[in-house]
């Protein structure tokens, strides 16, 4: 079976419909979300439209979790405005959605187990992994994880390390790449094979209805430079 793992679409209406496309021709089985379907960008109702229609399941993200309880105590301003846009934009099914996502879901495929949460093993929503977390760290928050694979999100930046026997992965952002590539990010697990793709979609249109909704003007710029 080839599985696709996606996060931090962050309501990219453009990247999203763009990576989706890239899987239809790639022949993925299965799309699995990370986390953080709003915020950021313009288009949050649709997107989470798409993700109901397509994904096969979604955990929560810390922007999901601020749209829904409008406590954004611990976001810069660009969250803020993010968070505050996504919850005059979603109709009551959209937020009922979102309420519903779990922190984390362990995944039975094949003969693996794979546990899938935002942020980390030991804060799902909140804390972040990054590629260069120490080996003692990764293996302090991931060894209670019952799971051979770890797919978080979070950061916005791929990810793959081997702690011991586990694989601690990441399919980068769909919506707001961080790794310097503004491409769309997500990863495909086929076989034992895991492989990190990009999809080019029309960063200009995004930035634009960024603008036109009258979004801060960094959210349109940093889509050309992915930070």
């Amino acid at each position: 079976m080839k599985i696709a793992f996606i996060s931090d679409i962050h309501s990219n209406l453009h990247a999203l419909i763009k990576v989706l496309e890239e899987m239809e021709k790639e022949g993925i089985d299965e799309i699995y979300c990370c986390g953080d379907i709003v915020g950021y960008n313009a288009f949050p109702s649709e997107c989470v439209d798409l993700i109901r229609k397509k994904i096969k399941l979604s955990v929560k993200g810390n922007h999901d979790y601020a749209t829904v309880t409008g406590n954004t105590s611990w976001f810069n301003e660009y969250g803020v405005a993010g968070v505050n846009y996504s919850r005059q934009m979603l109709s009551e099914g959209d937020m009922d959605f979102l309420k519903g996502l779990n922190k984390y879901e362990y995944l039975d495929i094949g003969n693996r187990r794979i546990y899938i949460a935002h942020g980390s093993p030991r804060d799902e929503m909140f804390e972040y992994v990054f590629p260069d977390k120490s080996e003692e760290d990764l293996f302090d928050m991931t060894r209670f994880i019952d799971a051979d694979i770890i797919v978080l999100g979070h950061t916005h930046i791929p990810m793959k390390r081997k702690i011991g026997k586990k694989l601690i992965l990441n399919p980068g952002s769909v919506g707001q790449p961080r790794d310097g590539n503004p491409d769309a990010s997500f990863m495909v697990i086929d076989d034992n094979n895991v492989t990190f793709r990009r999809g080019k979609y029309d960063i200009r249109k995004a930035a634009n209805a960024i603008l036109e909704k009258g979004l801060p003007r960094f959210l349109a710029q940093r889509l050309y430079l992915g930070i």
